[in-house]
């Protein structure tokens, strides 16, 4: 019997997903849980597995198309099994007829950039004329990368490949792009320029826009001593490197405290979904990280299970991913809350909007030598500072929380906030 294959659901705000390459052909064994073909969706260029065993049928929706979720692209048969044939609709067969360049189009030019058909002799002469060695219908992209070097007006004969055989993808587009200084006219710089977004920005948008409007956001901040954080650092640097092969990073040391601050405050794990409270079961902590396409969002699921070594290497092994455009389903799903750290850019302090349909995301600043009052509260303290007030300069951390008022409100999101402050401020208490 056929196994349908279906445009998976992402997220509960994506409606639909883009076909960018199928890694098998119509006849290829195909077995469940290999990747079968590659998809655009709401974060990231995604990975697709086989829901089962069998023979790629020979009807697949074509690459370029974008169809709705859960709308059927493809079939797994069983050796000998007759083909059903594909339902889709009108729209998406535009749609993906709109994907291609306006110049493939009126050539007969596959998908992939392979001519169908002999091109108009003027045409051909017309390339020559111009000294194209070689056009654009001859030119291996993915269909991404064509929309994008079409909203940046480059030309892709310009362009060395990183893909399989050759094959340009957005990467290439986009480094190309940095590298090139905008044009001049008339001695003159034009006063703007129209560029469409990724497909990754506009769902971006339209997932923030729609959480802004939607979701009540209160915030809370709060400044936190961050010394025993670096020192505890400094101490396992050595020894996670040697143990995992990377580099431990603030990041991990808070990915650990979050994980542990929502364990104890279980109101901060959840949702509001359809009039109802949803508190989910398992802590996966979304870190927002900034690629060539745009925001991503990678998930480290159960953190708080992970020690801080295995939190180390996960986020150093999803983070590359992330960059790198081929995350997996599971790196983008599930998440439960999120932390943006915008640090490395020198922020101080900033208010997050909530991915949803989380109930809250911490915003988090750089470490910065403060000055902040110390009272003694150790036997060794009072010895240094004596038993008054003492002005130090120390490491030190600003943190805002966004949190969804029809979840939970100020009082549980401080207590959230506090207990997170407690575990960075004694960090050693996670290692236990």
């Amino acid at each position: 019997m056929a196994i349908n294959v279906l445009m998976p659901k992402l997220s509960f705000i994506v409606t639909q997903g883009t076909i960018l390459e199928w890694l098998k052909k119509p006849g290829d064994s195909v077995n469940k849980g290999e990747s079968l073909l590659v998809i655009e969706s709401e974060k990231a260029t995604v990975e697709v597995e086989a829901p089962g065993t069998g023979v790629l049928g020979s009807n697949l929706a074509p690459v370029g198309i974008t169809v709705p979720v859960t709308t059927t692209i493809g079939y797994i048969l069983e050796p000998g099994e007759e083909c059903p044939e594909l339902e889709l609709d009108a729209t998406a067969n535009a749609t993906a007829d709109a994907a291609l360049p306006t110049k493939e189009k009126a050539d007969g030019a596959s998908v992939d950039g392979a001519s169908e058909e002999a091109p108009p002799h003027g045409l051909e002469q017309s390339e020559r004329a111009h000294g194209l060695e070689q056009s654009e219908r001859h030119i291996k992209a993915s269909p991404a990368a064509k929309r994008v070097a079409g909203a940046h007006g480059v030309d892709l004969s310009r362009i060395e490949g990183s893909g399989p055989r050759g094959r340009i993808v957005v990467d290439d587009v986009l480094a190309y792009v940095e590298t090139q200084t905008p044009a001049e006219a008339d001695g003159e710089r034009p006063s703007a320029a129209w560029v469409d977004p990724t497909s990754v920005q506009r769902i971006a948008a339209e997932r923030m826009s729609i959480s802004f409007h939607t979701a009540p956001h209160f915030y809370l901040s709060v400044q936190v001593d961050m010394s025993q954080v670096v020192a505890m650092r400094e101490a396992l640097l050595p020894t996670v490197e040697a143990r995992m092969g990377v580099r431990l990073s603030f990041n991990d040391i808070l990915v650990c405290a979050v994980a542990q601050a929502l364990r104890d405050h279980p109101a901060m794990n959840a949702s509001f979904e359809e009039g109802r409270f949803k508190r989910y079961q398992e802590i996966n902590i979304g870190l927002a990280v900034d690629t060539p396409r745009g925001l991503a969002v990678p998930v480290l699921h159960q953190a708080d299970r992970l020690s801080l070594a295995e939190l180390a290497r996960c986020r150093a092994e999803v983070v590359k991913r992330a960059r790198d455009n081929r995350m997996t389903l599971d790196d983008i799903s599930g998440g439960t809350f999120t932390i943006s750290n915008l640090g490395m850019f020198g922020i101080d302090l900033f208010s997050a909007i909530i991915n949803p349909p989380q109930a809250a995301i911490l915003a988090v600043g750089r470490i910065a030598r403060r000055p902040v009052v110390v009272e003694p509260s150790t036997a060794v303290e009072q010895a240094v500072l004596g038993a008054g007030l003492g002005l130090q300069v120390r490491p030190t951390m600003w943190m805002s929380l966004s949190v969804d008022h029809r979840v939970a409100d100020g009082a549980t999101g401080a207590r959230f906030l506090q207990g997170l402050v407690r575990y960075l401020e004694s960090p050693c208490q996670m290692l236990v």
